[in-house]
């Protein structure tokens, strides 16, 4: 039999000590045992994807190493070894500290509380004493807190969650899942455990492919740990099972409508909600209109709560009026309830109760504001900001503020922040049977349409202005009625970005699932992809671009399909599946040379270029770099010929031939300075900084890295920003000033933390050094 070294290549460079030891451990098993990647691969798991594992390249699931196990009859020690060791490859490195009491990543993710809490005393002290219960007598608690809409079920769990949170001092987690499905699909469980592992401080490339094994993952993650966690709107039971956590000191909040099937786990409690009490629905009328109005009219009053049904939501929702306007007696408001519910199917059932309110309100709005809440129904995003509801409506982005501001008054929507609205659930489901009614299917598809244009062409002159020197692609042509997003700063630019971005992930994802919206599914995907990448969003970034796979097979056009398979390419790279990124890039330069397009076709082969370099297979990166550069001096395009020049300044620098590396890099900077495009400046310096680095040219390191530093931080590339400040501490620590390296890495090490989807270890083991 051969041995390891001459049966397997070399593992990558990249790879942190744990990951090694663990591929070490994998590679040793499988000889040992004889096994080949056929013999692997059968009967679940793909020969491919065993050789992509064992060559170092992705790090198997669970359930390719519990099938592996299985063929290691007898050897449940060898079994158990590797599974922690994969243990400590994928989790944190905080989660195994080197010595007694170095802490972990502790989440705090609870919303903050708006305005003061009021009533629910009953309810309130029995989850506080289960809280107590669970955090000191280590007993885990379910509690699922079930009641109709609008009845207040997540104000109560954040309130006594905010009261509660020093119980839980290893973590508050918040997910809201969405599970009403009035205000857009439902989360799966598989995306609830991913934001959850993501806030724990799992990367991208180590975050596991299927839920089962996310939710392993989880338990380990919260396993003697205190911790909250809140599951807001909940579907079913199915939806939140795999989020409960094994380990005991933990509390588990669950509020729902009404949970489709049994209790997610045994010995679950469930809290009902019901409406306020007469006490409690007086004492929010008195908040609301002050108790010299209530004494003035108590009948009235009386008979506001009980039309309301005593739902809070619907008695803010009634009394906005009154509020607005302190001359309008009690009584009127209540006769016009009265005389709508004396007509509703039926006035005991709290659904139809509030929406006779909401009618009732309804009724009263101009028509411009009443139609802005009918397009609201149909948007899918969290929430939305002042100029994309004009473009919505088709209105000026004037008439849209003054609609906006007449909604929140009526409490129909908040103004949760400065110029940007949201809408409750229960009335985004009353806004979109509306909107359906009213407005037709032609006309939604024609606001849907109006809102792609409207952050197509944002992303598209926000992302330009931040990340110059993109490949450019034909925009569909422009839409009438939408109001243009302009920035005079880079500044400005990134803020609308960093606002916008959730929306317009949603609102793809809605029109793909819901229309015929063509390019806008694969264009909206590419102008938003610097964005995400530079912003650590690696998940986002391939979820968005499977939607724009999808939608560019379903047109046919070559350009689109190339650009969908090359972008796909590069969020599969991001998350290291090498295996999967080469395939796509193979594709896109396929479609890119039937679409007759160089330009393009010269970026697939950089992508190829970039991903051998991963591979160490530097002799073929700079075959592939050369071969973009050609067609790149061929087009005459500076910033293409400045990208390339600095890849292949990389590729030389890869194989230590830095004089090669620094003339290249050069050529690329000089170009890059001249077009003025800081993003490629910045690549470059951080290219030479390491050069000059490897070199012993301390001096010259660090003054690279520190204009690396001020672009980033003029652009807000984040991940940008923390890999400046760890080359500019290494080059620190080798000149021997080791106090400023160590000061250096800990900025590094803060901005890592606060991105959920970075590798802290790196940075953390530089630290962990002598001082």
């Amino acid at each position: 039999m051969r041995s390891g070294n001459e049966r397997h290549p070399p593992l990558p460079a990249r790879l942190t000590s744990a990951e090694r030891e663990f591929f070490t451990e994998l590679r040793r098993l499988v000889d040992a045992w004889r096994l080949s990647a056929g013999d692997l691969g059968k009967p679940a798991v793909g020969e491919t994807d065993w050789k992509a594992w064992l060559d170092g390249r992705a790090i198997p699931p669970q359930r390719a190493l519990r099938e592996l196990a299985a063929k290691l009859t007898g050897s449940g020690a060898d079994a158990d070894r590797l599974a922690d060791l994969w243990a400590r490859a994928v989790l944190p490195a905080s989660y195994y500290p080197a010595e007694p009491g170095r802490s972990a990543i502790r989440p705090r993710m609870l919303p903050v509380e708006t305005g003061d809490f009021l009533g629910r005393a009953d309810e309130l002290k029995v989850l506080e004493d289960l809280a107590r219960r669970a955090a000191e007598a280590g007993e885990a608690a379910a509690v699922v807190i079930e009641g109709r809409a609008g009845s207040g079920k997540t104000t109560l769990a954040n309130h006594v969650a905010h009261q509660v949170s020093d119980l839980f001092p290893d973590g508050q987690l918040w997910v809201s899942l969405g599970g009403s499905g009035d205000a857009g699909e439902p989360l799966t469980d598989g995306q609830a455990l991913r934001s959850v592992l993501e806030a724990f401080g799992v990367t991208p490339r180590n975050l596991p492919l299927y839920a089962d094994e996310r939710s392993d993952l989880y338990r380990r993650l919260l396993a003697g740990r205190r911790a909250l966690i809140v599951l807001d709107n909940a579907r079913d039971a199915d939806q939140v099972r795999r989020l409960f956590p094994d380990s005991p000191g933990c509390l588990v909040l669950i509020t729902t409508r009404a949970l489709r099937s049994g209790l997610p786990v045994a010995g679950a409690q469930v809290l009902h909600l019901g409406p306020f009490t007469d006490s409690e629905s007086r004492d929010l009328l008195e908040r609301r209109l002050g108790a010299r109005r209530l004494r003035s009219e108590p009948q009235a009053a009386a008979e506001l709560g009980r039309l309301c049904g005593r739902l809070p939501l619907a008695l803010i929702v009634a009394t906005a009026r009154a509020v607005a306007d302190t001359g309008l007696p009690l009584a009127a408001l209540a006769d016009e309830l009265r005389s709508r519910a004396l007509g509703a199917d039926d006035a005991t059932d709290p659904a139809a109760t509030a929406r006779m309110v909401f009618t009732a309100s309804y009724a009263h709005l101009s028509e411009c504001a009443a139609r802005m809440f009918r397009l609201l129904g149909a948007y899918p995003g969290p929430d939305i900001g002042v100029p994309a509801a004009a473009s919505l409506a088709a209105v000026t982005v004037a008439e849209a503020r003054a609609a906006l501001d007449e909604l929140s008054v009526a409490c129909f929507v908040a103004e949760h922040q400065p110029g940007r609205f949201a809408v409750h659930d229960l009335l985004h489901g009353y806004a979109a049977d509306l909107a359906r009614a009213s407005e037709g299917t032609a006309g939604l598809d024609a606001a849907t349409r109006r809102l792609l244009d409207h952050y197509l062409r944002g992303m598209h002159a926000a992302v330009a202005l931040l990340y110059s020197a993109r490949t450019p692609v034909p925009l569909v042509p422009p839409v009438t009625g939408v109001q243009a997003e302009s920035f005079d700063s880079r500044a400005q630019a990134l803020a609308w970005c960093r606002a916008e971005r959730p929306a317009a992930q949603s609102l793809v994802v809605h029109a793909a699932r819901h229309g015929d919206f063509g390019a806008y599914c694969w264009q909206l995907p590419w102008a938003m992809a610097p964005l995400l990448t530079r912003g650590g969003f690696s998940h986002d970034y391939l979820a968005i671009q499977r939607v724009a796979l999808t939608a560019a097979r379903g047109l046919g056009d070559p350009l689109a399909q190339g650009v969908a398979n090359y972008e796909y390419a590069h969020a599969f790279a991001l998350l290291g599946e090498v295996g999967d990124s080469g395939a796509h890039l193979k594709e896109a330069l396929r479609w890119f040379t039937e679409a007759g397009d160089q330009a393009w076709a010269a970026r697939a082969l950089n992508g190829m270029s970039q991903l051998l370099m991963q591979d160490g297979e530097y002799a073929r990166a700079l075959e592939r770099e050369t071969q973009a550069l050609e067609l790149r001096r061929a087009a005459g395009d500076p910033d293409q010929i400045a990208h390339s020049e600095q890849t292949i300044g990389s590729v030389y620098a890869g194989l230590g031939r830095h004089d090669e590396a620094v003339r290249h890099c050069q050529r690329s900077l000089d170009l890059s300075r001249e077009t003025r495009n800081r993003v490629l400046t910045a690549d470059t310096l951080a290219t030479l900084g390491s050069v000059h680095l490897s070199r012993s040219d301390y001096g010259k390191a660090v003054a690279c890295y520190m204009e690396v530093l001020a672009i980033c931080r003029e652009i807000g590339d984040s991940p940008g920003t923390a890999l400046a400040l760890t080359g500019l501490g290494d080059a620190q620590d080798a000149s021997g000033d080791v106090t400023a390296a160590r000061a250096t890495w800990r900025q590094a090490l803060a901005i890592l933390s606060d991105l959920p989807n970075a590798d802290v270890q790196p940075v953390k083991a530089r630290l962990a050094g002598p001082a």
